[in-house]
């Protein structure tokens, strides 16, 4: 064991009484929600360093800056465990090549609900945590006590020690905006709200009530790009699709009509973010299509996906990585015999019938909890 751990055991041991003397009330995890990870020894967040985007980008400590490598989403995966994912790389938090080890590295990942990548978030009084890996039983920590910017993380024992101690804090959408027209990006554009809150005027787009003929927030022409996006209420229509887009860390604090709805033949992903508390569907697809949902959050609603009732056309779906909960009736419900889903490395619970007469299905890897 190392000696700065040895002397601070038994200061630990000494002064615990007075450490854990304080209580706090229960720490809300909102997976809509963007929070940082302060040390408690060095005071320094949480980060990717050098915001890498590729398998394996380390991640240190640093300067609390406020920048998306310094933000990460805190989704509950369930039986007690969560997963952190950065809202820059959109890549999950996991000790790398599933060590075991004490001083096994802290990396990010291509998200895939792996135990490597669950956490248990347990308070240690006064407003922190320990962030404890599930796969290897470990605490997340700022290697040898490091006060410097870029000071590795790594895992290590429990023993309660200050560097293996964080407090959570939320980061807050820095603006809100209200929408009073349909917001066109064009083809070839990229919209990137740079975490800002979008919400719709409910005279001139629409209530965010299941009233007909509400007019979308974002409307995303062929080839374009909605990013670092969130939607507030309400929310009108959400976002219409016209062709080929890319849907990145898009949060819908509330649902609205429909979250996302397909109005055009096209290929649609949607990579990231989350939806919550949609009284009916929160993607709907009304064209011939093939769309991908990878690392998403759905909870609360009456179903995930609906293709447009009595339609016939085919409708590709793929599922990866994702965490649905809360579904009154389904994950995806369509009439076409001819649609098909593929759903891997995701974990569900309390989705109703599942698949509604979807007649070609695909999974590996999936865990209901």
């Amino acid at each position: 064991m190392r000696l700065k751990h040895v002397i601070m055991i038994a200061f630990t041991l000494l002064v615990g009484s007075l450490v854990f003397a304080e209580s706090t009330a229960a720490i809300s995890l909102d997976s809509s929600k963007s929070y940082k990870l302060i040390n408690r020894h060095s005071g320094k967040a949480l980060e990717v360093f050098e915001w890498s985007t590729n398998d394996g980008g380390n991640v240190v400590q640093y300067d609390d800056l406020g920048g998306l490598n310094q933000q990460w989403r805190i989704v509950n995966v369930g039986e007690g465990f969560f997963k952190i994912t950065n809202l820059h790389s959109l890549k999950a938090l996991e000790v790398h090549d599933w060590s075991t080890e004490d001083g096994g590295n802290v990396s990010q990942w291509h998200d895939w609900n792996a135990a490597s990548q669950q956490w248990s978030i347990q308070e240690v009084g006064n407003g922190f945590v320990k962030i404890i890996n599930r796969h290897s039983g470990k605490a997340l920590e700022v290697f040898d006590w490091s006060t410097e910017n870029g000071g590795n993380v790594v895992q290590w024992t429990d023993w309660g020690g200050a560097s293996q101690q964080w407090r959570i804090i939320e980061v807050p959408p820095s603006d809100t905006i209200t929408v009073h027209d349909t917001i066109v990006v064009e083809e070839g554009q990229v919209f990137d709200g740079e975490g800002k809150r979008y919400v719709a005027n409910p005279d001139t787009v629409g209530d965010g009530s299941q009233a007909e003929n509400q007019k979308a927030v974002f409307r995303l022409e062929d080839g374009a790009t909605l990013k670092n996006v969130v939607l507030g209420h309400p929310a009108a229509d959400g976002v219409h699709t016209y062709g080929d887009v890319l849907v990145q860390n898009v949060v819908w604090e509330d649902i609205g009509e429909d979250a996302l709805t397909i109005k055009s033949q096209g290929h649609v992903i949607v990579k990231g973010g989350m939806a919550q508390h949609g009284s009916d569907k929160v993607f709907q697809v009304n064209a011939p299509s093939t769309f991908e949902i990878i690392n998403f959050t759905a909870n609360n609603a009456g179903k995930m996906i609906r293709q447009n009732g009595g339609s016939t056309f085919k409708t590709s779906i793929t599922i990866e990585g994702s965490v649905i909960t809360n579904m009154d009736e389904a994950i995806f419900r369509t009439d076409s015999n001819s649609s098909e889903v593929r759903m891997t490395n995701t974990r569900y619970s309390r989705v109703g019938q599942k698949w509604y007469n979807v007649k070609n299905v695909s999974e590996s890897g999936n865990i209901e909890f």
